[in-house]
């Protein structure tokens, strides 16, 4: 896959034309452990995985085969002429096992190519097309350790869920590894070439499918996927602590953070041995709404899911059909790791907790959340409807975008930044300011203002439909006439939001987050939510102008070749070649059209090269003595080179010395 380049405003456009109709894309919120950047992105007749950048690929010589011989019999085979029982056939597949081996460093740097080139891709054909997908929320590269309390295989594997057109909901597992060249090469991996679709469980590259079909199912194409992992509790409860954001943890006495760090490492080293499962959550517009909830057990010490017939652990009938469905992005063993965020389109969004302390049957309804209220243009209003709603702030908040180009945060936990006026904050929140954004801002131009100029627009018309026709009022009547012209979509602009992990060096909270949300073909990315949310409150947004650390950014000009833009999401910000180890790069952005993606990205700086001290120069003599052997090197060419032009200018510069020494001892007598 190579992309070709446009500029944008100062980055760059990564352009990758496909063979296939495109329907989402997403990126793994984990690298490589070869540093490689992962995405995956789902088409009409699979999947496809992508590794981009990161240390590529060893040169290796390629094994010659090994030729049988010509009449196919082996010389030291063994030939058995009577055998009254012969040995089971093993029908099984033999485990994966490719070693890849990548060069020490990252590539090269090429000034005609600044960017991260693709190493690796990977094709998962499914026989079906491929609308959603999910990734797990996990810990960013930035606090790689939290992994080892995970179950190792996460450490191991690439973990998506996916919703499907045959009304199917799949889990699939890919090794995090890229596949070796050697290995995509075999005879046997190009025949077999990976072929999920067709009632196998496991593939030829590691890959494994498990097929969420048993027992009830949608009757209609799933509108979202989300995943998440919980365990099964212990049975002492001071293995772990069961909530991490625990007040008592910012006690200043010493001894007891020593005392509390080291039975947090006790129970770090005890989660991994829990019995671990999977949550799959899907939602279809079947009836009024459908929720199924899927648990699917880990298999303990080993990189898999359970093969068993799984069936819907939670079924849930909503009271309206939904947008979005996400999982708290908080982890286990945090109390609110198991609430399902609910976004339905009429303008309301409901948290439900699939493992409520009740052990209720179909979870509990934890909190409801309403927009406002708009007018429509016969008079009659309703609440403002929703694109998209996704967790912020480590799950304690909640983001949503509305469809007239809105978004705002919900303050959930009054986990937003506090005012420096000194007035004691309140310490929670009453039911009657929930409803009220703690913090919004628009995308772009508002439909408020195009209805605003529509209106006024049209009330024009029928103030002018007496007026004699002049060249002037022609022209204006012509205007309008186009613009009433324009097609208008049947529905809601089309948008969502994608929030990121913020993995700077120096970034003192780990719950900070960078979000991008889109509306139409205007993309808003805020690179710090925290910092824009604390300028908002101490009134310091626009000191430092659009560009300050915290201030959306907005790009209008992604060039899709007049392609609808499907879905806008961004990836982890990695340091790049070149780059300060505290200095933030660009986050790029991935961008989904019907038949192509584009990577906004920022180019990478030439590295730069260490200081090394001059090494002493070789006598002309010596030089020319080597060329005499044969034995010169490049460097002794530069300088003889160097050595012939400098011998034409050579005598003036002579000159000027001998003059400026005669003057110098002139004044010196």
């Amino acid at each position: 896959m190579k992309p070709n380049i446009r500029p944008l405003d100062g980055l760059l456009q990564m352009c990758y034309d496909l063979p296939h109709r495109v329907h989402t894309s997403k990126s793994y919120p984990l690298s490589s452990p070869n540093g490689s950047t992962i995405f995956v992105y789902g088409h009409e007749q699979g999947l496809r995985v992508v590794w981009k950048g990161g240390r590529p690929f060893k040169c290796q010589p390629i094994a010659a085969e090994s030729k049988p011989n010509s009449n196919g019999a082996n010389v030291d085979a063994i030939m058995i002429l009577d055998s009254d029982e012969e040995a089971p056939v093993n029908s099984e597949q033999p485990p994966h096992q490719d070693n890849p081996i990548f060069e020490e460093e990252d590539g090269e740097f090429d000034v005609s190519e600044p960017y991260e080139r693709v190493i690796q891709t990977l094709d998962l054909p499914l026989g079906v097309e491929v609308l959603h997908l999910a990734f797990p929320h996990l810990p960013a590269d930035a606090q790689r350790s939290g992994l080892e309390s995970l179950p190792i295989l996460f450490s191991q594997k690439l973990v998506l869920a996916v919703a499907c057109s045959d009304f199917s909901v799949r889990v699939i597992l890919i090794p995090l590894l890229p596949p070796s060249p050697q290995d995509k090469n075999k005879p046997e991996s190009r025949d077999m070439a990976s072929n999920l679709g067709a009632g196998r469980q496991k593939g030829v590259f590691g890959e494994q499918m498990i097929l969420l079909s048993s027992g009830t199912t949608h009757r209609s194409i799933p509108k979202g996927v989300s995943v998440s992992m919980t365990s099964t509790p212990p049975e002492d409860p001071e293995d772990i602590d069961m909530d991490e954001d625990d007040a008592s943890s910012k006690n200043p006495d010493s001894r007891r953070n020593v005392s509390r760090s080291a039975s947090r490492t006790r129970s770090t080293s005890r989660l991994r041995d829990h019995q671990w499962d999977l949550l799959i959550a899907s939602h279809s517009a079947d009836l009024s709404g459908l929720l199924l909830i899927h648990r699917i057990p880990i298999l303990a010490g080993a990189a898999g899911l359970s093969p068993e017939m799984h069936i819907p652990w939670r079924t849930q009938y909503l009271a309206s059909p939904t947008v979005s469905v996400h999982f708290n992005s908080a982890l286990y063993p945090a109390t609110r790791h198991s609430q399902l965020l609910i976004a339905e389109a009429r303008g309301v969004v409901r948290i439900l907790d699939c493992l409520p302390q009740s052990k209720a049957a179909e979870g509990s309804w934890r909190l409801s959340l309403y927009t406002d209220f708009e007018t429509l243009p016969g008079s009659s209003s309703r609440r403002k409807p929703i694109l998209d709603a996704q967790w912020v702030l480590g799950g304690k908040a909640i983001l949503a975008l509305l469809a007239d180009g809105k978004w705002g945060v919900w303050d959930l936990e009054n986990a937003g930044p506090k005012p420096t006026d000194g007035a004691n904050p309140p310490r929670g929140k009453s039911i009657e300011s929930l409803p009220r954004f703690a913090l919004e801002g628009w995308i772009g131009d508002s439909l408020k203002s195009r209805t605003l100029l529509k209106s006024s627009s049209t009330k024009t018309e029928k103030g002018s439909k007496l007026a004699p026709m002049t060249p002037g009022s022609r022209k204006i009547r012509q205007q309008a006439l186009f613009t009433e012209s324009t097609p208008q979509p049947n529905g809601p602009m089309p948008g969502g939001l994608s929030v990121s992990p913020v993995q700077h060096a120096s970034n003192s909270r780990a719950d900070d987050e960078a979000v991008l949300a889109w509306h139409g073909r205007t993309i808003a990315v805020i690179p710090s939510l925290f910092i824009h949310w604390q300028n908002k409150v101490r009134g310091s947004g626009n000191l430092f102008g659009s560009g300050a650390k915290g201030e959306p950014t907005m790009i209008n000009n992604v060039q899709l070749g007049g392609e609808s833009c499907k879905k806008v999401s961004l990836m982890p910000s990695h340091h790049l070649p070149g780059s300060a180890k505290d200095e933030a790069t660009h986050q790029e952005i991935l961008v989904t059209g019907d038949r192509r993606l584009v990577i906004v990205t920022s180019p990478i700086a030439e590295p730069q090269k260490p200081f090394s001290p001059p090494s002493p120069l070789l006598s002309s003599t010596t030089d020319q003595q080597l060329l005499t052997r044969g034995d010169l090197d490049v460097n002794g060419m530069d300088r003889i080179l160097a050595g012939m032009s400098n011998s034409q200018t050579t005598p003036t510069r002579n000159s000027q010395s001998l003059s400026h020494t005669n003057g110098n001892n002139l004044l010196m007598s």
